[in-house]
């Protein structure tokens, strides 16, 4: 089977686009990035010049008249993911999205009625699926290297970046009416869809948001316990406003323990009975290269993509969960 070209057109061109994202679409096989719009045209054509992107266009609507683009990334903060997603699927091309999805699990359900209903395809990027070092993670989970897995432990802890330290440079993703919640729900949300990715489905969640320094309105710290479909239960703690950071993943199970770095890409740690055994790999050049690579196969009919939007919905839903309480006594 022969496979055809899936032409990129991109909403937004900010930091995520520029290393992580955009490159991925011109880089991988079979996939061409064609055309970007951004809020700011001098930026769009900033971005076309250095990627080498055929089409600036000025709005998202010239955009989506195009007739050669197939796909659209929508790389724009969270406010802005349910309606740019309804219009990239209204014009009857396929939609792949920023995570988190949308701003609250009944707009993620928007979108994926929207897309369903124009016969279009949808993706989420919750890229560290196609990681290599994730899909290691899974290998030695998956081959019993630590038995049956019995529980997990997730902690994310940093200390406020300077731009957070006053409201007057605060980042969008630190504003809830652009981003519905903070860091928490920026980051933490990757490792909750991981660890669907791993163990299933997590049916049952409790947590606890707060804001401990005032810096901003959003939470700073969260702590959470769920458990999954599977049985695998799991804690984790997440705190943005300490002295002292920490990233650390633990899989506990009935023979062993797998040890790791969410956010970084040491090497990862595996603890049995028959040693330790660490496995050095590194993260690639553009991170979401090998999750567009796997979108554009599974376009094309050659293979599927890990991402699972069933997945990325729940995993708003878990945030949303762990979140409520403090949304709701805070007004947004």
């Amino acid at each position: 089977m022969s496979a055809k070209t899936i032409r990129w057109g991109m909403i937004g061109c900010g930091a995520v686009a520029e290393v992580k994202s955009g490159p991925g679409f011109y880089k991988s096989r079979n996939s061409a990035l064609d055309a970007v719009t951004s809020a700011d045209p001098a930026m769009t054509r900033s971005f076309t010049q250095r990627h080498g992107v055929a089409k600036a266009y000025d709005t998202t609507e010239q955009l989506l008249a195009d007739p050669d683009i197939d796909a659209v990334y929508i790389a724009t903060p969270p406010s802005s993911h349910k309606p740019l997603a309804l219009l990239v699927a209204n014009a009857s091309k396929h939609v792949y999205v920023e995570k988190p999805m949308a701003m609250r699990f009944e707009e993620c359900c928007e979108i994926v009625e929207a897309c369903a209903e124009k016969g279009v395809r949808l993706f989420v990027a919750f890229y560290r699926r196609a990681m290599p070092r994730f899909l290691k993670v899974k290998e030695w989970l998956d081959s019993g290297a630590i038995g049956e897995v019995r529980c997990v432990r997730a902690v994310q802890h940093q200390p406020p970046a300077s731009e957070d330290l006053s409201r007057a440079t605060l980042p969008w993703r630190l504003k809830p009416e652009v981003s519905g919640g903070g860091k928490f729900l920026d980051m933490g949300i990757h490792t909750l869809d991981m660890l669907d990715f791993w163990f299933g489905a997590i049916e049952e969640v409790h947590g606890i948001a707060s804001n401990r320094a005032g810096l901003y309105d959003v939470e700073d710290t969260v702590t959470a316990t769920w458990r999954h479909a599977s049985g695998v239960q799991g804690f984790g703690s997440w705190c943005y406003v300490c002295g002292h950071g920490e990233d650390y993943v633990e899989i506990v199970g009935s023979k062993g323990r797998i040890e790791f770095e969410f956010f970084s890409d040491r090497p990862l740690r595996l603890i049995n009975e028959n040693g330790e055994q660490e496995a050095a790999i590194a993260n690639p050049p553009h991170v979401q290269q090998p999750f567009i690579r796997s979108i554009v196969d599974e376009l094309n009919g050659l293979a599927p993509c890990p991402g699972n939007v069933d997945s990325a919905v729940r995993s708003t839903w878990v945030a949303d969960e762990i979140l409520r309480k403090y949304r709701q006594q805070h007004g947004y």
